[in-house]
């Protein structure tokens, strides 16, 4: 296995002690660019953009996992941080609420501040702005003059703060039930998994984060993440020790809420959980954690998207009745066969008229259906992207959190609701089911003693033994060629990246570490790159970013490959008197002077 080593870094100073799951990258206030976000077990949280630290949240709790993603399911993207001690946050950025809002960011707000006014008040009101980003966001009550700031700098505010139970591992925001909603899945220690999901409130204008589905593992559980099957449906894997893992397809037909009086007597109605030990477990040590990574990007040759497949179908049928009409005129011309084919293509043109008359209709009465922005758990309404009106800044304000005031229900390209999503996911499964070459992703296992497999279909592909005792195991593009890598990480440092080949790199990280993430941060504005960060036992956290790799695999150097055509003549007309021992023994002199020659 061959070393490779990466310098482009950044390195904050962190005080405190961060969790396994206490970090994450993704777009928190809706930019276009990712963020980095740390959550310490004294209750600071920290957001870096770029090259610097954006804002710092501090007196939330015990941080023992953070996660971003559409938990209200409406297109924007939340902050959700989950502490140890039972309490669940929701950071929001205002300046994805309000869409007259500018997006311009601190740094500018201040400029203009010191543009307009003088020195010395221009020093007076950047210090009131340096006051208001270090703030706790925690607190829903704040004057006018705050949240003004807050949303032209596009600052996080904490819009709903819910009591959960305690000892939450990990967070996992994700559609698991196939309806169109996003759900937040919560792991906790005391081996059992949650589902929670938001669910608008008419009558107080708020929401709260409502309870679906429990369920209870035989073991300690490692990490839980998201896999389709082969056939499009969305389930659970749940990680056991022993490189073993329970897979939890959930109903959404069946799922019932936690505060309903009437539950059904069949716990496993509401789901279906099977228990994975794959082929060799038996032959490992049943004590030791098992981290899992699901729904890993496989480069599929020939794959037809859904979209597509929903637009060329009927092209497709028709075109190959008529290479098959034409096939046959060509063979046999017969007057038989002729009337055969006419009276073919005259019943194609009526069912083809009655599929558009019955297309017509349905796109009628889903037209006329009230029932598309419904929640079918609580009956509220799930919202669309859309916000209605414009907003008045002096208007007082209880809180960011969005409510069924900020959507609207009427018919906009923009708009996306829980009807146009379950169509969206029809017309995928449909796509994926008459597409031959669809198959399920791959998903890779990883346990504390070294044990690196990927898996598909229930099927192991590979397996590698590693010499590291591995705690961590994320995805990362480092090829660029839109299949994932594996990257599992050590205790020590160590980083291997792998990919679903089975070649592999190393990269050895000088410290121990005690917490590690993979994604694409955005260093320079609109130019996200692969990157790994590392948290050390030494409060520092270190960002290397621009993690990239031509191949996996190594190539030999021929210099003759960047040559153009004229240069290669040249070279040809200059060896080609010597016999093949000394054009081999003058090409090795070529290679070498142009690495190591000088002029």
């Amino acid at each position: 296995m061959r070393a490779v080593s990466f310098v482009k870094r950044l390195q904050w100073d962190l005080p405190g002690t961060v969790c396994r799951h206490g970090l994450t990258i993704g777009d928190v206030d809706n930019d276009g660019d990712n963020e980095l976000v740390v959550g310490t077990a004294e209750g600071e949280l920290y957001i870096f953009k770029g090259s610097e630290l954006w804002q710092k949240i501090p007196g939330l709790g015990l941080i023992t996992s953070v996660a971003i993603g559409d938990i209200f399911n409406y297109g924007r993207n939340a902050l959700v941080v989950i502490c140890g001690d039972g309490w669940a946050h929701i950071f929001y950025s205002p300046r994805s609420v309000n869409p007259n809002i500018v997006n311009i960011s601190s740094t500018q707000l201040n400029k203009e501040i010191i543009d307009q006014d003088n020195v010395k008040h221009s020093h007076a009101n950047v210090d009131i702005i340096t006051s208001v980003n270090m703030t706790s966001s925690s607190s829903l009550d704040q004057i006018d003059g705050n949240n003004e700031l807050n949303e032209l700098s596009g600052k996080m505010e904490c819009v709903h703060v819910q009591r959960i139970p305690t000892n939450t591992k990990m967070i996992l925001i994700a559609d698991v039930d196939k309806d169109g909603a996003n759900e937040m899945i919560l792991a906790l220690t005391d081996r059992v998994v949650r589902s929670y999901r938001w669910s608008s409130n008419l009558e107080l204008g708020r929401g709260k984060l409502v309870g679906l589905n429990k369920w209870e593992c035989a073991n300690q559980i490692g990490t839980v993440t998201l896999q389709h099957m082969a056939d499009g449906t969305p389930t659970l894997l749940v990680a056991q020790p022993g490189g073993t893992f329970m897979r939890i397809k959930c109903n959404p037909e069946d799922c019932h809420l936690e505060d309903e009086t009437d539950h059904k007597s069949n716990e496993t109605e509401a789901s279906c959980v099977d228990y994975q030990t794959l082929g060799i477990s038996r032959m490992r040590n049943q004590n030791i954690s098992t981290e899992i990574i699901g729904d890993l990007e496989c480069i599929v040759e020939n794959k037809v998207s859904s979209y597509e497949f929903k637009e060329s179908c009927k092209s497709n049928v028709l075109n190959e009745i008529q290479h098959s009409k034409n096939l046959k005129s060509v063979s046999l011309e017969s007057k038989k066969n002729n009337s055969q084919l006419e009276t073919r293509k005259n019943t194609m043109e009526g069912n083809r008229k009655n599929s558009t008359i019955d297309n017509s209709k349905m796109i009628k009465i889903s037209g006329t259906s009230d029932l598309s922005n419904r929640d079918q758990v609580d009956g509220n309404i799930l919202g669309g992207n859309v916000i209605l009106g414009d907003y008045d800044i002096k208007t007082e304000k209880d809180s960011l959190l969005p409510t069924y005031k900020h959507f609207s229900c009427r018919d906009n390209s923009n708009n996306y609701n829980k009807e146009d999503l379950k169509g969206k996911n029809k017309i995928e499964t449909d796509a994926n089911i008459q597409n031959n070459s669809f198959q399920g992703k791959p998903y890779a296992l990883a346990t504390l003693d070294g044990t690196i497999m990927l898996v598909k279909d229930e099927v192991i592909l590979w397996s590698m033994q590693v010499d590291h005792q591995i705690f961590s195991l994320c995805r990362l593009d480092v090829t660029g060629d839109g299949s994932d890598e594996i990257v599992a990480c050590g205790w020590d440092g160590q980083t291997y990246i792998l990919d679903q080949q089975r070649n592999s790199v190393r990269f050895q990280f000088e410290e121990p570490i005690r917490a590690f993430c993979t994604g694409n941060y955005n260093v320079t504005p609109g130019f996200p790159t692969p990157c790994l960060v590392y948290n050390s036992f030494n409060n520092k956290i270190f960002l290397y970013y621009d993690v990239t790799l031509p191949s996996m695999v190594t190539k030999p150097l021929n210099p003759i490959e960047k040559l153009d055509f004229e240069e290669k003549e040249i070279l040809d007309d200059l060896l080609g008197n010597c016999s093949d021992m000394e054009k081999q023994q003058k090409m090795r002199e070529l290679t070498e002077w142009l690495l190591y020659g000088t002029s």
